[in-house]
């Protein structure tokens, strides 16, 4: 039975606890992101707290928060043809999928959260969300179930077809209160892409970009040279682009006066990152690092940025007001693809697309962007993504009238 002194109509305390969902079979994007809105929302209201449920092995590579404590789920990783499998245990993915979706339900039951917060995957993966939405409708009607999506998922057409098949506007439309697109319909309209229809249209709120912004740390220094940051994200797919950086453009930077950091990623893989490592520590200028736990202090330390298309550093450079060249995935989704495009039409980003990127190609648009000198602009950009989260859960905790929903009314259909 649900405690009297959690109900805000008894006008004694609002259930300020948040579980958040964390999509985690590939890099750290998601954790970085669902972090930052855990710290921004827990140091405004210090009685919250933050049970963040992931797979991903790099929780510990972060920052302790006085507010989150963490649910370690089995972890996954990806395969290239866009299945699932068990990254470390020995175990098929069919049981491990029931070990994770037991212990989502168990702890949504038990951690009694006033707010479900879900990051990129509104079923989470394999669909796996799906025993929680339901018993949460069920049994804890009052709790928001909330989406929180980047600004693009993917191609229109891979997304439409692939949200059909998972029946994911139906869950949407019967199990969430809220869908939080961390993005601007000027940019990229969600609604008219993906064919939304009326029922979720009335449930979105476009938030802005949601970037950390600034951080507490003093960034390290070095000597006053120029800087060109390189940095593939969490590293899994970023082999090429840091192989080609290093091939030609790292000398070429060096001779110019500046120097280069360059970030590996934990998930790049072993063998590449001891040879990529091994390779840069021989090149005078260039300093590696396998991992970056702050990447704002790079971003705001850096004069210029090489990077693949991920969400995070793309905000971080352009709230960081940073000149930079984007090189982004095109597989398995064209999501990167797509946004380093948009931006690129509004200059915020150069671009380079994979299909052009070789050493000499790399290294003739770093050396000309960086004698050119920063042209770029982020004015067209809305920044405040953390700002409007913020917002919006001090209306649901303060008990405001816009504690009501977005259109003025939980969901209280039954998830089917």
């Amino acid at each position: 039975m649900r405690s009297i002194r959690d109900s805000p109509m008894h006008g004694i305390r609002t259930n300020q606890r948040v579980f958040a969902y964390c999509h985690d079979s590939v890099g750290i994007g998601h954790l970085r992101r669902t972090l930052n809105i855990c710290d921004r929302i827990g140091a405004l209201h210090p009685d919250a707290s933050f049970l963040l449920a992931t797979g991903t092995p790099y929780v510990s590579c972060f920052s302790a928060s006085a507010h989150v404590d963490c649910i370690k789920l089995p972890a996954l990783t990806k395969e290239d043809n866009g299945t699932y499998r068990s990254k470390f245990l020995a175990l098929p993915l069919e049981r491990l999928m029931r070990c994770r979706e037991s212990l989502l339900r168990d702890a949504a039951e038990h951690f009694d959260p006033g707010v479900l917060l879900i990051d990129k995957a509104p079923l989470g993966v394999c669909c796996e969300l799906v025993p929680t939405l339901r018993w949460l409708r069920r049994h804890r009607p009052d709790v928001r179930v909330v989406f929180g999506m980047r600004d693009i998922e993917d191609d229109p057409q891979a997304t439409i077809a692939q949200w059909a098949h998972d029946r994911v506007p139906q869950m949407l439309e019967d199990c969430f209160d809220e869908v939080w697109v961390y993005g601007m319909r000027e940019v990229f309209d969600v609604a008219e892409q993906y064919r939304l229809s009326r029922g979720i249209q009335d449930k979105l709120r476009f938030m802005g970009y949601v970037s950390r912004g600034t951080c507490a740390h003093a960034p390290a220094q070095l000597g006053g040279a120029p800087e060109v940051l390189v940095t593939v994200g969490g590293g899994t797919d970023g082999e090429r682009v840091l192989e080609a950086y290093l091939a030609e453009a790292a000398a070429q930077v060096a001779r110019l006066g500046a120097h280069s950091t360059v970030i590996g990623g934990p998930d790049l893989p072993p063998v590449a990152a001891a040879r990529l490592g091994a390779l840069a520590a021989r090149m005078p200028g260039v300093t590696w690092r396998d991992f970056e736990p702050c990447m704002t202090c790079r971003i705001r330390q850096a004069d210029f940025i090489v990077s693949m298309g991920g969400y995070n550093t793309l905000c971080e450079l352009a709230a960081a007001g940073k000149p930079a060249l984007v090189i982004p995935r095109t597989k398995p989704r064209l999501e990167q693809t797509i946004r380093a495009r948009l931006w690129e039409q509004l200059g915020v980003v150069r671009t380079l697309p994979q299909a052009e990127l070789t050493p000499g190609a790399l290294a003739q648009r770093v050396v000309e962007l960086l004698e050119r000198g920063p042209s770029l602009t982020n004015s067209r950009l809305d920044l405040r993504g953390l700002e409007r989260i913020a917002e919006r859960f001090a209306e649901f905790w303060d008990g405001s009238p816009a504690d009501t929903g977005a259109e003025g009314q939980h969901a209280t259909a039954v998830c089917m």
